[in-house]
């Protein structure tokens, strides 16, 4: 609401310091996530002027304020009793699915207080927000409006708007329900992790909770007499799914503690959901009865393959990736010919702490689509890319040397120094070998793959060596560190020069930037058009103006750092 947007801006305009979105949310009684969405509806309001609240991941957020009086305008513009755009289309959507019946336009106008004319433009969002799920509003002259669609995919809808509202990783499941609807989830939370616990189905934290809410849904959808329908051959197959057991006891409890009976449709959509969102360990029979003729190996190899054509990074190699990928593979399918949501909390933090892994899974997923055919959903490569992060670190970890120490004062100091160089590098060591000077000329290195020596070595030996000081200062560390883990020196300046800046580059938006852009690096319209369709997959812009863009073109690799507006930066990369 305007009451709580207000708010924020009161708290942020008492300080010139960051407050984490925590504090904000702690303040206003709702999740992080929502804070966040309020203040990015805030900033898009704010977009005329001067002023905005400037986000830092890490630190927080922090009112900037560069026109005072046109801030106070807008801060004494508030109606703490009316609802913000945003939040008056979400209720819009929540109470027609849950009203399930026509309504007049003129007796949803006095419900909401507002203008036939702000009705209509608030209808023409929630269109859209419900196609993502093939519902749609039917609008009819003495009846009114009412959603249409199939009552699955209301549930979903739902599902999605309860979620929203949920801190998923503090105080489950938030402040939105009631005293009594509370009470119903926590028992409802009890009996699905009985369940799952007795049958050693494993899911994440957010996946159980998203379980409980549909369950929590569906509860109220039945007791309004609201129910699924589903075909006698989709019983039948989903029956045959190993979560079917699960879910079968699961109505059983249900009905025990509340009395409420889930029939064999019900039943089937909650096998649905528990196949969506579990955790894969391992393949077995059951997994084929789940997927058919759905085939996560060449979908696997298909991802692998674009990242090599397109990063030069070759995963053909790593079994775990491909094995993690082929067994995340599966419940994303059933997500996906269901359109059953999964929720990441973590998406933002997985851009910008794990940016090359998230450009790894863009790329891996460039050709990937859903069920549906529309491209995979930002929350599902924001997973992906935690399994490529994982292939990113066992990549640069190679396999460990076997490490020969030589000094020349005895093998009292070699065994101190093999000490100091394992306890700072254990992890790149496979094990350490010592050795005084006169030894090493008949020293056996077939095993041998760096040798590591405080004394002047003047004879070629057929492995790499390294001189240190017996009492390494920081050079000899990193020397040693960047041999065991097979790096070279970086240096900068050796990847950039003044051709690569551009500075003082005026443009309002995104496509105006990139025009000027393709005209100074000679480009076509077809690197634009790839650059947008980047886009379309996933948004790759990250925080302080940045983005990184890469795109495969005839011509020589072009990078460039780029200056707008003289106060603030886009950095612009054109792989």
């Amino acid at each position: 609401m305007e009451k709580r947007s207000y708010k924020i801006l009161s708290l942020l305009k008492k300080t010139d310091k960051y407050m984490t979105a925590e504090a904000l949310s702690a303040s206003c009684l709702v999740s992080s996530k929502t804070i966040l969405k309020d203040i990015q509806s805030l900033n898009s309001q704010l977009n005329s002027s001067k002023n905005y609240i400037e986000v830092v991941p890490s630190h927080g957020v922090k009112l900037i304020i560069n026109d005072y009086e046109q801030f106070q305008s807008f801060y004494n513009s508030f109606d703490e009793n009316i609802c913000s755009p945003i939040e008056r289309e979400e209720w819009i959507e929540k109470y027609l699915i849950e009203l399930n019946t026509w309504i007049k336009s003129e007796n949803l106008c006095d419900i909401l207080f507002i203008s036939p004319s702000c009705l209509s433009q608030n209808i023409r969002a929630v269109r859209q927000m419900l196609s993502r799920y093939d519902l749609v509003i039917n609008q009819r002259p003495h009846y009114g409006i009412r959603i249409d669609g199939r009552e699955f995919n209301k549930r979903l809808c739902l599902m999605q708007i309860y979620i929203s509202h949920i801190d998923q990783r503090n105080n489950f499941p938030g402040i939105q329900f009631s005293t009594d609807e509370l009470a119903r989830i926590h028992r409802i939370e009890n009996i699905v992790d009985q369940i799952l616990t007795r049958y050693q189905i494993y899911m994440s934290q957010v996946s159980f909770q998203n379980l409980v809410i549909y369950v929590f849904i569906s509860l109220q959808r039945i007791e309004k007499g609201v129910v699924l329908k589903a075909t006698e051959q989709m019983i039948i197959d989903v029956a045959r799914w190993s979560d079917s057991v699960a879910s079968v006891e699961i109505s059983e409890l249900i009905k025990k503690e509340f009395g409420i009976e889930m029939k064999d449709q019900e039943i089937a959509a909650l096998s649905i959901h528990i196949a969506s969102n579990r955790i894969i360990l391992h393949f077995d029979d059951s997994i084929h009865r789940i997927i058919h003729d759905y085939d996560v190996n060449y979908i696997v190899q298909q991802m692998i393959k674009n990242v090599k054509e397109k990063w030069q990074l070759d995963f053909s190699k790593d079994d775990e990736l491909i094995s993690r990928l082929q067994l995340h593979l599966i419940p994303l399918e059933v997500r996906s010919r269901y359109n059953v949501t999964l929720q990441n909390p973590l998406l933002d933090d997985i851009k910008v702490h794990n940016m090359l892994a998230y450009q790894l899974a863009v790329t891996a997923c460039e050709k990937s689509y859903d069920y549906h055919g529309n491209p995979l959903a930002e929350e599902e490569i924001g997973y992906i890319a935690l399994h490529f992060d994982l292939a990113l670190h066992r990549l640069k970890m190679k396999s460990k040397k076997n490490v020969l120490i030589v000094s020349g004062l005895g093998r009292g100091t070699a065994h101190i120094l093999a000490y100091h160089v394992n306890e700072m590098y254990g992890k790149y060591i496979n094990r350490i070998e010592i050795t005084d000077y006169i030894e090493l000329r008949k020293y056996d290195l077939s095993e041998i793959e760096l040798i590591i020596s405080s004394i002047p070595l003047k004879q070629k030996y057929s492995v790499p060596k390294i001189e240190v000081n017996y009492y390494l200062n920081e050079d000899d560390k990193d020397r040693i560190g960047m041999l065991l883990n097979d790096q070279k020196p970086f240096h900068m300046s050796s990847f950039l020069n003044k051709k690569m800046f551009m500075g003082n580059i005026c443009g309002n938006t995104r496509e105006e930037i990139m025009d000027h852009l393709m005209s100074y690096l000679h480009q076509t319209d077809q690197m634009y058009q790839t650059l947008s369709n980047q886009e379309i997959i996933a948004n790759t812009e990250l925080s302080h103006m940045t983005a990184i863009q890469s795109v495969k073109t005839d011509n020589m690799k072009s990078e460039l750092f780029v200056r707008l507006h003289q106060e603030e930066w886009v950095n612009f990369i054109a792989l």
